[in-house]
């Protein structure tokens, strides 16, 4: 599924965008977690934490690059 359609979901607040982000992006935001917290179950609760954070801010914000827009999220968490 493309980004824009994947927004599309958050705005229409359908619980489906979280697991079409999931499925786009699960493995990206794990990789960054990961490299960062170098623990398994802290990587798991960090990406669980973008998905709840990136639903909170998707509306009001509309990311050009959703992919971009959850590195930063899963970046921001892990070194907190």
């Amino acid at each position: 599924m493309d980004d824009t359609t994947i927004i599309d979901l958050y705005w229409a607040r359908s619980e489906q965008a979280l697991h079409e982000t999931e499925l786009k992006y699960g493995a990206y935001c794990r990789a960054i977690a990961r490299n960062i917290l170098k623990n398994p179950e802290d990587t798991e609760e960090c990406v669980s934490d973008t998905y709840l954070a990136a639903w909170n801010a998707i509306p009001p914000k509309r990311p050009r690059r959703l992919g971009a827009f959850l590195a930063a999220i899963t970046r921001n968490i892990s070194v907190s």
